[in-house]
């Protein structure tokens, strides 16, 4: 997909692999990895972040005659991880496996028309044009072969970011090296994680840890700006409760911003007399990001804050008066803003919230874990 990262154009890749020889197949797409031969189908996530899915590998009996879409992910999980991504599922797997593939497209009432013609894969590539309703699809064809080679998807309108501004994004699909043939070698297959766990369904992973720093007393810090001075100690602080969250020069921080923007801008008069709403700013973000939000900014020069905070690149903290770190959200954005929204609601009745979200994980860790033994596959 392509989009205007500030004047220039940027790029990213969702690389798809596929490999098929009549009922044997190896699928790598998004983070998803799948094999379907005749020892049935497994299937595993390559995501070192949750230790790869917490090693759970799927196994199933073998698919009967050619895969269809839905025998290769029909469990919730798989769909979810292969439609994770900005632009939504692969429809490759859909104009490989499915019985009629694109036959929404390819109607009597759509227009076709020839395009230009395009050197696509080291090959000369005439394309077709092929309007359907309001959407536009462009295909580049090799016709020693008529092999599709390029598609280029209709634009979509989304956020880079949640909280981020939508924009426009142009999709376009190479498929490099398809063929026709029979392949004539085996696929590179990637490994299954370490010590997999064998299961018939995947089991959702359970939340992570609360953040250490959870309930905890920070020690005394300020922070300083032109005019302005936050003090976070034991000894208090003006408000309740202050909210700060981080900016960095990374713009990805910039939905973090804007979602405490937000709130700040909603929030009523009384509401606002208990909250300050406050933004960490690293040192090195310039002037001219820092400077496009109203809320009170706050250098943190050397990093100290952050790291006595232990805040993450757009995380958002909440303080007592006290003190005591109350909240962590490491990636604080619009759709979050509900959840604090409840939070501080909570903390003003008296809950002992960083109490209760330990409580809670423990609960779920041991859910999880016996959901996992009741979805294990036993080793013959």
């Amino acid at each position: 997909m392509t989009y205007l990262d500030g004047d220039s154009e940027t790029t990213r890749v969702a690389p798809m692999r596929l490999w098929l020889d009549r009922n044997e197949l190896y699928l790598e797409t998004y983070d998803v990895r799948l094999t379907s031969d005749a020892d049935g189908l497994t299937a595993w996530v390559a995501d070192p972040l949750s230790n790869h899915f917490d090693s759970q590998v799927l196994k199933s009996k073998p698919l009967s005659g050619r895969p269809t879409v839905a025998g290769l992910i029909a469990d919730p999980i798989l769909v979810g991880r292969v439609a994770a991504g900005l632009a939504g599922p692969p429809p490759q797997l859909e104009w490989l496996f499915s019985d009629s593939p694109m036959k929404t497209l390819f109607r009597d009432t759509n227009h076709f028309q020839y395009g230009p013609t395009r050197i696509v894969d080291g090959r000369h590539c005439p394309s077709v044009v092929v309007e359907a309703d309001a959407q536009r699809f462009e295909f580049w064809i090799d016709p020693p072969t008529s092999t599709i080679r390029r598609v280029q998807l209709p634009s979509i309108v989304a956020p880079l970011i949640p909280g981020a501004q939508p924009q426009p994004i142009a999709l376009t699909i190479d498929l490099v090296g398809a063929t026709f043939n029979a392949p004539d070698r085996a696929p590179q297959i990637e490994r299954l994680p370490q010590a997999p766990k064998l299961v018939s369904r995947f089991v959702p992973l359970p939340p992570p840890r609360p953040a250490r720093i959870l309930g905890t007393q920070v020690r005394p810090i300020r922070a300083h700006s032109v005019g302005r001075q936050l003090t976070l100690s034991s000894r208090g602080i003006d408000r309740p409760l202050t909210a700060l969250v981080r900016l960095t020069a990374d713009q990805s921080t910039a939905g973090a911003v804007a979602a405490a923007q937000l709130w700040a801008n909603q929030m009523a008069g009384e509401m606002a007399k208990k909250i300050r709403i406050a933004v960490l700013v690293d040192a090195d973000v310039p002037d001219a990001v820092a400077g496009q939000w109203s809320l009170p900014q706050f250098i943190d020069a050397r990093g100290e804050i952050a790291r006595t905070l232990e805040m993450d690149p757009g995380a958002i903290v909440l303080v007592d008066d006290r003190g005591f770190v109350m909240w962590v959200e490491p990636n604080f954005s619009i759709a979050t803003l509900p959840t604090l929204g409840g939070v501080v609601s909570d903390l003003q009745s008296g809950v002992d919230v960083p109490e209760r979200l330990r409580k809670q994980w423990s609960e779920q860790v041991a859910m999880y874990d016996r959901e996992c033994a009741k979805a294990a596959i036993r080793r013959n």
